[in-house]
């Protein structure tokens, strides 16, 4: 398939995420991300393809090779955060200190995979404490972290999540909030379209109230889990024509976890290549 470029009227390329094809090897996704078209890749940090305790020179060195023969760039980096044993909120000191570890070790992989950005979670702690004791941990954590994501050239993402997944930051005026409290320029944010709708927020919101540290979105259908383009009820066409409208620059990036793409997963990426050609690509 010709490979999809961006128009001229168009400010933002694509990229491709590695979740639903965790049933099959890392290198049948890049035979897929090139036969779709696809240019670039966004590398979850998961079993069996990158899982952060499995990476070694070896392993980095084979996505790259992967990578570089098939003309496939790495715009960044997610490593798995949300149903693994790992918060950086948490409210007991060994747990989140070995998350925190965890983060910094993931840092020092994007630097080695020469990858400029990596998403980070801002984790969840106990729900019977005050919000402002999770705010006050995971503000901590991300002070350390952008610290040392500075030393290494790294930018970390801070993606609000459902409360499902975190009970620390949901809202995009919460990461606007988290990210001057900072105050680096290593800790930047993103939009998830399902938590956006989720979250009764709007593009605009995202965009007013984060600016030009909007880095990063995640480009899924919904509701529920992140499904192909085309296969949910949000409107994904009026999405694209607001963030390009208000001049976003970065890369919209397609998430797709949904369990009905797990035998099949082309099916979901071939319909992310169809709808880009055809309401886009024109």
């Amino acid at each position: 398939m010709e490979s999809i470029t961006q128009t001229t009227a168009a400010n933002v390329s694509y990229a491709i995420m590695n979740c639903h094809y965790v049933r099959y090897p890392f290198e049948y996704f890049l035979d897929s991300v090139k036969n779709f078209g696809f240019l670039n890749i966004e590398l979850f940090g998961a079993l069996p393809h990158f899982y952060i305790d499995d990476i070694d020179d070896a392993l980095i060195d084979r996505v790259l090779t992967g990578c570089r023969q098939r003309g496939i760039s790495i715009i960044s980096y997610t490593p798995a955060q949300g149903a693994y044993p790992v918060s950086i909120s948490i409210g007991e000191d060994n747990s989140r200190q070995r998350s925190i570890l965890m983060a910094k070790k993931c840092i020092d992989t994007a630097e080695k995979l020469g990858v400029p950005k990596m998403l980070i979670s801002p984790g969840f702690g106990y729900w019977n404490q005050p919000h402002e004791v999770r705010w006050h941990l995971c503000r901590e954590a991300l002070l350390e972290l952008s610290k040392y994501a500075q030393i290494h050239n790294v930018i970390l993402m801070i993606e609000p999540l459902t409360p499902f997944s975190s009970n620390v930051i949901n809202t995009s005026d919460q990461a606007a909030k988290m990210i001057e409290e900072v105050d680096s320029p290593c800790l930047r944010g993103m939009l998830d379209i399902g938590v956006m709708n989720y979250m009764g927020e709007s593009i605009s919101s995202y965009f007013s109230n984060l600016g030009n540290s909007l880095e990063h979105i995640h480009f899924t259908d919904g509701p529920g889990m992140h499904v192909a383009l085309g296969d949910g009820s949000f409107p994904m066409l009026e999405y694209y024509k607001q963030i390009n409208q208000i001049g976003y620059k970065g890369y919209l990036s397609f998430e797709i976890n949904d369990k009905r793409y797990i035998e099949n997963p082309d099916a979901a990426t071939s319909k992310n290549a169809l709808w880009v050609k055809k309401n886009i690509d024109k």
